[in-house]
């Protein structure tokens, strides 16, 4: 069992790694022209995957070979098939995405260790050797994923108020980077125990977004991008405030 987990926290933080952090605005526009541009997303995600998940089983690297072939399956409906992102329809294929990536990771790894679906208490029982890993999950999605979550919400509230649009939109610089900060500051702050500041955290990206006149121009963005951003960072912090934080004795 314990094989099992590691092997999937590994896959799992070599996604979060590759099929966000590591996914530039021009790749997500090339990705959705093609196939060439698909095999390269995939083939990050891969690599990546690869790199964490190195020597975690025996014949460790033919499972990644079959990650990239599951997902690169995956992401083709969403280039090809499922192009439709009118009403909000992108926050929904986003979330279907990701749980056909989760359940290609959880096949993975009950193929290759032999994990049996029954034994789900797996999932909370976290051991030392592991601690690491799940932290790094957590910044990774905070990092990552977050802030394609705050475009999509924005877009899906966006076509909820009537006002549709068709364009993908790029995630700005002061979301990634600042959106970034806070949320890892945040989160540190809950895990040690001082949530009671975290709300501060999100004061210096909504103020730059006023002197911006964001705020007055688009009160829904800045809306749902800033309480998408602390939302999200409050719930990943309390997740890995019980988390204990590894000492060197572990």
């Amino acid at each position: 069992m314990d094989m099992a987990l590691s092997f999937f926290l590994r896959l799992t933080l070599g996604h979060l790694i590759g099929d966000f952090v590591l996914q530039p605005y021009w790749l997500v526009l090339a990705k959705r022209k093609g196939w060439s541009g698909l095999i390269i997303h995939v083939g990050v995600v891969a690599f990546f995957t690869a790199i964490v998940a190195w020597n975690a089983i025996p014949h460790w690297w033919a499972w990644i070979i079959v990650l990239y072939l599951g997902h690169l399956f995956i992401d083709q409906f969403r280039t090809f098939v499922f192009v439709d992102n009118t009403k909000g329809k992108g926050l929904l294929l986003l979330i279907v995405d990701q749980i056909a990536h989760i359940i290609l990771i959880l096949f993975i790894t009950w193929e290759a260790v032999g994990w049996p679906f029954s034994n789900w208490s797996t999932l909370i029982i976290v051991n030392n050797q592991y601690k690491m890993i799940v932290y790094l999950m957590g910044v990774a999605t905070v990092i990552g994923v977050v802030p394609v979550l705050e475009i999509e919400i924005t877009v899906a509230v966006w076509a909820a108020q009537g006002r549709e649009t068709a364009q993908i939109i790029a995630i700005t610089s002061v979301d990634r980077i600042l959106g970034g900060l806070e949320r890892i500051t945040a989160m540190l702050l809950i895990m040690l125990g001082l949530g009671i500041l975290a709300p501060l955290m999100f004061l210096p990206r909504l103020a730059l977004m006023i002197y911006q006149e964001q705020a007055t121009l688009n009160r829904t963005a800045v809306t749902t991008k800033v309480l998408t951003s602390f939302g999200t960072a409050m719930i990943i912090g309390y997740l890995l405030y019980y988390v204990p934080v590894p000492t060197l004795s572990s």
